[in-house]
């Protein structure tokens, strides 16, 4: 029962930061002060120091030696240039697989699409990160190159913190499953033109999507 107890409070600090790093409650470069945080959510340490070690696991923060634990702070360049050489690969990926998918595998993609759908209208954005890149992660693998794939696993490692940093799914109006339709839709035809477009057009909208949040004001919240 002290064990349940104990991960239910490890598990809930953690949700409740990545919450506020999500809707920028926390600042971006602000530092994670154990003391503090376990102050204002009237927990001990120990579950606010586990919960930045999941958050620094998962990219979102990274810890300097001596000095602490910060937020990380992305710059629009960064974001732009990573979501367009993911963007590069991920059309090599497709037009591959478009030559030779068969259709048990596109039957496949359409049960990714048709779970991230669910996930996406139930605002649950965790699950539909995992979603989202499950179906990219797939094309890639069914493309036969593991290297690409490789790489396109890294990518979308990163390009997944920087929504989870921008969280542009809650502030405009965006179904991304109708562009994964269409990914799909061109991979079925075997047109790898057609399949390569539909991938830059979506990864662009994702550029467009976080370009569409907009700049914080000065007056920015933190904790």
């Amino acid at each position: 029962m002290i064990s349940s107890t104990k991960q239910n409070s490890e598990n809930s600090v953690y949700h409740k930061l990545k919450t506020a790093i999500r809707k920028r409650y926390i600042k971006q470069g602000s530092q994670l002060v154990e003391v503090t945080l376990a102050q204002k959510l009237g927990v001990s340490r120990t579950p606010v120091r586990s919960a930045i070690k999941r958050l620094e696991a998962e990219g979102l923060v990274n810890s300097i030696p001596n000095r602490g634990a910060f937020v990380i702070t992305p710059t629009k360049r960064e974001i732009e240039e990573t979501f367009l050489v993911r963007a590069e690969l991920e059309c090599m990926a497709v037009g591959l697989t478009a030559e030779h998918c068969t259709r048990a595998q596109i039957e496949e993609l359409h049960g990714f699409i048709d779970f991230e759908a669910a996930v996406f209208d139930k605002k649950n954005l965790d699950n539909y990160y995992a979603a989202n890149d499950s179906f990219h992660l797939r094309i890639a693998e069914m493309s036969g190159n593991k290297v690409l794939s490789s790489y396109i696993k890294e990518l979308l490692d990163k390009t997944r913190i920087y929504l989870i940093l921008y969280d542009p799914f809650f502030k405009i109006e965006y179904s991304p499953t109708t562009e994964h339709l269409d990914i799909v839709e061109a991979i079925a035809t075997g047109d790898r033109i057609k399949a390569r477009a539909a991938v830059r057009a979506h990864i662009n909208s994702s550029i467009n999507g976080l370009q569409a949040v907009g700049e914080l004001p000065e007056d920015y919240i933190t904790l």
